[in-house]
């Protein structure tokens, strides 16, 4: 059985948390709710729990606020958020889980389900919580981020600069970097396709994310592909061509 609270300022969030870890999730035994977070974390501090359900925002003391109180930190974390923006990144940046609200159910199910995996495979790490308040600090004052990337074996830390390409395979990404190595991460290359969008990173097929930073060259001819400083070889979708060349400078 998985003891967890839940802290969130509103109380109709809690009490639908409350009926789908209930009605879905049995493995789920809910110790204490609090609406004011500086209760739950004083319940934190005095009690021993597998897992927290976080709001991030709230009065008086937001969800970070709560977790650096711990150091180091001795239960897992999901965070829960009505807003996909506020840390948000730093949190995907982190390997951590979030579920946005209202909680979908076969989310909250794919979320326990990885806490389950990281729990046995003792994955989850001190350094994932120090990475994401370092990319919050990071993004206030802009400063580059560094990504986790996490596989059954280890999570590494890494700048989104050393990646040259990421290659869709089925529900995991292999990641192909600067020096010749690859790592074949559990994420979809969707989902990096969110993360790194805004460092330069270009969707360039369906299977293909492509760091515009280390393009060498276009050929057009062939039906047009991308040769990366690495010398891959990246096919571009037709309909990717004009987008591509836009985005460096030569639309």
């Amino acid at each position: 059985m998985i003891t967890a609270i839940i802290i969130d300022d509103e109380v109709d969030s809690i009490e639908t948390l409350m009926w789908k870890l209930e009605n879905y999730c049995p493995e789920v035994e809910i110790l204490e709710t609090f609406n004011d977070p500086v209760a739950g974390l004083g319940y934190l501090k005095n009690h021993t729990v597998d897992l927290l359900f976080l709001d991030i925002q709230m009065p008086k003391l937001n969800g970070f606020d709560i977790l650096q109180a711990f150091n180091p930190l001795p239960f897992d974390v999901i965070f829960t958020t009505a807003h996909d923006d506020f840390g948000i990144q730093a949190i995907k940046f982190s390997a951590l889980d979030y579920l946005l609200k209202p909680v979908q159910v076969h989310e909250l199910q794919e979320a326990l389900k990885k806490y389950i995996q990281h729990r046995s495979e003792k994955v989850l790490s001190q350094d994932q919580i120090a990475l994401l308040f370092q990319n919050l600090e990071n993004e206030q004052t802009g400063k580059p981020c560094m990504i986790a990337l996490s596989t059954r074996e280890s999570i590494e830390f890494v700048p989104p600069d050393d990646i040259v390409v990421c290659a869709s395979e089925s529900n995991y990404t292999m990641i192909h970097f600067q020096n010749g190595r690859k790592k074949l991460v559990s994420k979809t290359l969707k989902e990096f396709d969110v993360m790194l969008s805004k460092y330069n990173f270009f969707r360039s097929h369906h299977s293909y994310l492509v760091n515009l930073s280390l393009v060498k060259e276009y050929v057009r001819v062939d039906g047009g592909y991308i040769i990366m400083r690495n010398d891959m070889q990246i096919p571009i979708s037709r309909g990717k061509r004009e987008e591509f060349l836009r985005m460096l400078g030569q639309g």
